[in-house]
């Protein structure tokens, strides 16, 4: 599969995205009272949406290629698997501060599904956010997407494109940000190990330590002191001290991420990881930025920007 058709994939997915959207929107407006679907069938069918349009066009426009080359879902060493986990954490700091810049300006959007997350058992929102959601999403952008741009031989722009994709796939300007941080990172992992099991790890401790400390938070504090927590706002001051505060923690975990990368590069035999990225910048055997990704990136920028205006997202 190549650029032109992995762009292609990713348009799918964005015009899928928005048509569900305008259904929902539709289908709300008829049935004023009709229930609301419930967290576990949204997110079972949002994930559903993002790897079909991929699967469909991978498989159907693939020829001689293997499956497993496909999608990239190869063995690692089991030293590089621990080191992936220290790997995560290190980066979690870099999140935290995209998503507190974010937060600048629009709402905490997983914060706000909170109370709807912790009305489930905990094993199965565990089993949806932290196995369901990062194997599909790894799938569709660190196997599928990253893999055909890469074989356009410019593997800096195949990370930066796929990253952007994978923020871009989010469809709100929260998420946005610290997703394309992290997708950089997890390509680069993909990248270091030629596996995308080191992106699904590394995807799958994130989204889980998310899921735990919610319900962490969920027994140590009081339904009303959740609350409280949940609605507390804060001034731009207080904002900014944070933001100031969480900056310099992200710089230094991500120095030290970059550290465990090229360990983790060496470790699979990947000498002059960081060279040979930075070089494959000359290359160009074919575009990264075709028709489809363009209209795609635009398509989806412009529901962000929507949901923004009229739905405060």
């Amino acid at each position: 599969m190549n650029s032109k058709k992995a762009g292609l994939a990713f348009l799918l997915l964005v015009v899928l995205q928005c048509m569900a959207t305008v259904a929902m929107i539709i289908y709300c407006w008829v049935n004023p009272y009709a229930e609301d679907m419930g967290i576990v069938t949204n997110l079972i069918l949002s994930e559903i949406m993002i790897v079909i349009p991929i699967v469909a066009v991978a498989l159907l426009g693939k020829r001689n290629e293997k499956t497993g080359d496909l999608f990239g879902f190869r063995k690692i060493k089991i030293s590089t698997a621990l080191m992936t986990v220290l790997f995560t954490i290190l980066i979690m700091p870099l999140a935290t501060f995209f998503n507190a810049i974010s937060m600048l300006f629009v709402d905490n959007t997983v914060a706000a599904m909170t109370g709807d997350i912790l009305d489930v058992p905990f094993f199965v929102m565990f089993l949806l956010m932290a196995v369901y959601g990062p194997f599909c999403e790894e799938l569709t952008f660190r196997g599928v997407i990253y893999r055909s741009f890469r074989k356009s031989g410019n593997i800096f722009g195949a990370v930066l494109l796929s990253a952007l994709l994978f923020g871009l796939m989010h469809m709100n300007f929260n998420q946005a940000g610290y997703a394309i941080a992290l997708g950089i990172m997890m390509a680069l992992l993909a990248e270091a190990t030629g596996s995308t099991t080191a992106s699904f790890i590394c995807h799958m401790v994130f989204n889980g330590e998310t899921v735990c400390m919610m319900f962490l938070e969920k027994y140590l504090y009081t339904p009303e002191m959740l609350e409280e927590m949940w609605n507390t706002s804060y001034s731009q001051e207080e904002m900014l001290a944070s933001v100031s505060v969480v900056m310099v923690v992200a710089l230094i975990g991500t120095a030290l991420a970059m550290c465990v990368l090229a360990w983790i590069a060496e470790n699979e035999g990947k000498q002059n990881f960081f060279r040979t990225i930075w070089e494959s910048r000359k290359n160009h055997r074919e575009r990264l930025w075709t028709f489809p990704v363009i209209l795609g990136v635009m398509i989806a920028i412009a529901y962000m920007l929507w949901s923004f205006l009229f739905l405060g997202v």
